[in-house]
């Protein structure tokens, strides 16, 4: 009976350190996982500032062209 007892005792042990491994290694899959989606965001987020970046340049580089443009037709209506 006290074999038994033992032998019980073990698998209890083993189920118990089988578990704690278990819950080791999903907890740290989680976390390199929510690393991963971390820095995607952080290198989507530098994707669309850098293309926000492009097109306020590109914004700027036109306003004055429309404004000799506009500048232009109100000199021809005057005519």
């Amino acid at each position: 009976m006290n074999t038994t007892q033992d032998i019980l005792n073990l698998l209890v042990a083993a189920g118990f350190l089988i578990v704690t491994i278990c819950i080791v290694y999903i907890t740290y899959y989680l976390v390199q996982a929510l690393k991963s989606v971390t820095n995607l965001t952080d290198s989507l987020g530098e994707t669309t500032q850098n293309i926000k970046d492009k097109i306020q340049m590109k914004a700027l580089t036109v306003i004055p062209a429309l404004v000799v443009a506009l500048i232009g037709r109100i000199l021809k209506r005057g005519r």
